[in-house]
């Protein structure tokens, strides 16, 4: 059974202003006759009425798309923005006709008509003072005012005003009471107010700041048909929007625009936070948002991961990741490995004079998934490596995205403890960068998630929807609403990662992380196999212990220079770059050999290399950057390279 709504053109909402809103048409008026009397006033001082009409309907247009902008943003009674959308296109073609034909009483009396006409709906929504037209309220403003905003009601003296019929239900300005009420009043009494309005399970309620109207007037939305209640498609790389640096993550819950993330802005790349419960959407959103990324051609990203489970979270990313590591040394060697990577970008930044970061194929930005994160900063999780991996996630978190290196963090845990717990010096500082750039809460049994992300919103409520969560998004003039993330189907997941090419360092940040980088698929196959071969020692009924280091590596302070690893001192830097060369030159295999053959036959761009080697465009790309760290070849020009010396 549904809850029956009258039409809400019948709803007048509050006035307030007193007359300005009833002067507003006949100030638009009197402003295009002035304009169009200056306008014939400039037509007999240049004499040429088609040159001045060019002119005028040019300026005209101008004015009037920013006037749009400006009406979209601040209108939201879809009738009202329509007629004003009409208003302007009928001043900008009467000032620009008058401007050719002249201006006369038949021209001024056809505005009037044409502009008082398109002017009655916002007359009868706005009329003089007190006089109100007869008022007919819908049935949810007739709940409202009987069990919510009534004496003994959880917001007294509140009212619903201002109705809007869209696609997905209807949206109500709601009216607080001045100094008494506020937001988050209403989101902590979400439940109550569900109540009274009757609404069903699967009608949602959604609250938000209105974006025009003074405080505390909110937006209140009540969807009675959700628009996502069938999954919505991954619509592949195009979800990443080249212009806003954006990956679009699903539509809204109300269908009113979508949710996105954003990956880059003009100066940074930016990192977030996802959580949420089993089976709530958190681990196929990251695959969807990694994929997205790493498709991307205008902002070139190498894509990174590590799980604190194993790499059983996702095996998408643990396959196709650059780089990957299965256990918490090897996620430390990972962050050590991008911090250097920073502290390169930074000295660069420095030395060349740049400002932030822009991505290019040369210079890609560097993203690191962690997934279960909680397992790689908690101390009990992560005894021996907990204190410097912490220190390197904050790091990254807070100085890494200026420089094009960030982290995205997911987990299942609602509490600090995600971030290495209350009691940690780095755990609120990781929250708090990460915030910075993106959230979303996904469906969970914990209320503590909302303190976390500094939300009134409970992730029990949430629907049993897989992906449905609250997108936490910091951005001046963004919405924090609930949505539903695009769904990665099984067979999406397998085709899309071999139709992509997955990027890899470039050489020089390559050589800085060190050999860790240039040995990442070698360890990753030894990583692989040590999994393999826990698996057969414990189907055969031997225990099997985690394998330690011997000795726990201390955890430098903040300012410390990165000193040790493993409980292994660390050469100087020009022994590292020797060491990192020697081990390379004896690490080419069949691979490197036969795109130094090519080479040397002629063959100096990725492209020909490809064409004589038959390999993919990544295979050439990760061999050439090893054979860059080698010193077997070097760059001869822009996208070729040349032969160096005889590898032995």
């Amino acid at each position: 059974m549904s809850t029956t709504v009258e039409a809400p053109e019948q709803e007048t909402p509050i006035v307030e202003g007193g007359l300005r809103p009833q002067l507003a048409p006949h100030a638009a008026v009197g402003a295009l006759v002035v304009a169009a009397a200056a306008c014939r006033a400039a037509v007999h001082l240049v004499g040429d009425e088609q040159v001045v009409a060019t002119w005028v309907a040019g300026a005209a247009f101008v004015v009037a798309v920013v006037a749009a902008t400006r009406v979209r943003r601040r209108v939201f009674d879809k009738r009202a923005r329509r007629r004003a959308y009409a208003f302007l296109a009928v001043a900008v073609s009467w000032l620009a006709g008058v401007t050719v034909a002249g201006l006369s009483l038949g021209a001024v009396g056809l505005l009037m008509a044409v502009g008082y006409g398109l002017s009655m709906h916002w007359w009868r929504t706005h009329p003089v003072g007190l006089i109100q037209p007869k008022v007919s309220r819908s049935e949810y403003q007739r709940l409202w005012s009987e069990n919510v905003g009534c004496s003994d009601g959880v917001l007294p003296g509140s009212r619903l005003t201002a109705p809007e019929q869209i696609k997905a239900g209807l949206r109500f300005a709601l009216r607080l009471r001045h100094g008494r009420q506020s937001i988050e009043m209403v989101t902590g009494a979400l439940s109550k107010i569900r109540g009274g309005l009757k609404l069903l399970p699967e009608q949602q309620l959604i609250v938000e700041p209105h974006p025009s109207e003074p405080e505390p007037t909110v937006l209140l939305t009540i969807v009675t048909k959700s628009p996502v209640k069938q999954s919505v498609l991954w619509p592949g790389p195009e979800a990443f929007d080249a212009e806003t640096g954006q990956v679009r993550l699903g539509p809204f819950v109300d269908g009113e625009g979508w949710a996105t993330w954003q990956v880059y802005t003009e100066t940074r790349l930016l990192g977030g936070y996802l959580q949420g419960g089993t089976n709530g959407g958190k681990s196929r959103t990251m695959e969807m948002l990694a994929l997205t990324i790493a498709a991307s051609r205008s902002h070139p990203t190498v894509i990174l991961y590590a799980d604190g489970q194993g790499g059983a979270s996702s095996p998408l990313l643990m396959e196709h990741a650059d780089a990957k590591a299965r256990t918490p040394e090897q996620a430390l060697a990972m962050l050590e490995g991008m911090y250097l990577v920073m502290q390169l970008r930074q000295d660069e930044n420095a030395v060349m004079g740049l400002r932030g970061f822009t991505p290019t194929d040369d210079r890609p930005g560097l993203l690191g998934f962690l997934d279960e994160c909680h397992k790689l900063l908690d101390k009990v999780s992560n005894p021996l490596y907990w204190a410097r991996t912490q220190f390197l996630a904050m790091s990254i978190a807070s100085e890494g995205g200026k420089v094009g290196v960030a982290l995205v963090l997911a987990s299942q845990q609602s509490t600090l403890d995600a971030f290495g717990g209350a009691g940690s010096p780095y755990a609120e500082k990781i929250r708090g960068n990460l915030l910075t750039g993106n959230g979303a809460m996904f469906k969970g049994k914990d209320a503590n998630a909302k303190t976390v992300f500094q939300v009134n919103v409970d992730p029990r409520t949430f629907p049993d929807m897989p992906g449905y969560a609250f997108l936490v998004n910091p951005r001046p003039g963004a919405r924090s609403a609930p949505f539903r993330s695009c769904y990665l189907t099984d067979e999406m997941a397998e085709e899309w990662p071999h139709r992509i090419v997955w990027r890899s360092l470039d050489a020089g940040a390559a050589a800085a992380w060190g050999d860790s980088y240039l040995r990442r698929d070698e360890l990753a196959d030894e990583a692989l196999e040590a999994a393999k071969r826990r698996i057969a020692a414990r189907r055969a009924g031997v225990v099997v212990e985690p394998t330690v280091p011997a000795q726990r590596p201390p955890a430098p302070a903040e300012e410390a220079p990165l000193s040790s690893f493993g409980g292994l001192s660390f050469p100087s830097w020009s022994e590292m770059v020797a060491q990192a060369q020697q081990d390379a030159q004896t690490a080419l295999k069949e691979g490197h050999e036969k795109v130094l053959a090519a080479i040397r036959a002629g063959h100096t761009s990725p492209k020909a290399i490809q064409d004589a080697t038959s390999y993919s465009e990544r295979q050439v790309h990760n061999l050439l950057v090893d054979l860059l760290a080698a010193g077997a070849v070097a760059k001869a020009g822009r996208g070729a390279y040349q032969p160096v010396r005889q590898v032995a």
